[in-house]
């Protein structure tokens, strides 16, 4: 069942870019199920955007392995697959590792006052798991600009909704206040520019991933 839209909630900027968080958090949050054919005509109802917007997100989702563009047929959700998970979260804990320690060198002092002020909403953001969700986004965006690397972001962007993705799948086993102090203690590590304490954080973050791949049913 996809919600109803969020036109009105949606983040500044271009119709492209409120459509693309839409439709990521849908599927982020499996509102759009793994392996469910998808209209686009459907898309552009619930996100309440135009076809040409709605579209370049389709677009981007499809670079990004979330969605599936099936000639003749349509969308496909992307499936969660285990063995494609592992590959992720073990190209993740290398790729990310450099991110942080970039960005714990190169943030502005307006990066690092947001991420301390983000590290306070993590703690604060307890058992609220639409919040906790939200923040875990800022958070990436804001090591991304942070670690001023395109490249590195482009490679980890699509590495992030899947993560994300399993986070949610494993949402009522998840410790979640554990893991809002993990994701805070990275936050404040990099805004002190404490780049073997981003590490620590980091690690601890990989690790829990890879026990949720674990755990996971052999798709394939």
């Amino acid at each position: 069942m996809i919600a109803m839209p969020l036109k009105s909630t949606t983040s500044e900027g271009s119709l492209a870019d409120q459509a693309y968080r839409f439709l990521e958090e849908q599927l982020v949050t499996m509102q759009l199920v793994p392996a469910q054919m998808v209209a686009e005509k459907d898309l552009m109802v619930a996100s309440g955007i135009g076809r040409t917007p709605v579209r370049e997100a389709i677009q981007k989702l499809a670079a990004k392995g979330m969605l599936q563009v099936l000639p003749r047929k349509g969308l496909m959700v992307t499936p969660i697959r285990r063995s494609d998970l592992l590959q992720i979260v073990e190209a993740r804990r290398v790729l990310e590792r450099l991110m942080v320690v970039k960005a714990s060198e190169r943030a502005t002092d307006e990066q690092r006052q947001a991420l301390r002020q983000l590290a306070l909403k993590l703690e604060a953001s307890g058992d609220n798991l639409q919040a906790y969700f939200r923040l875990d986004r800022q958070l990436d965006e804001w090591l991304e600009a942070a670690c001023n690397n395109r490249h590195l972001v482009q490679a980890l962007a699509a590495m992030h909704s899947q993560c994300r993705r399993l986070w949610y799948l494993h949402r009522q086993q998840l410790n979640l206040p554990r893991s809002a102090e993990l994701h805070a203690g990275l936050a404040r590590a990099v805004a002190n520019a404490d780049g073997a304490g981003a590490i620590r954080a980091l690690d601890e973050i990989i690790t829990i991933l890879e026990q949720l791949v674990a755990g996971l049913d052999v798709l394939s």
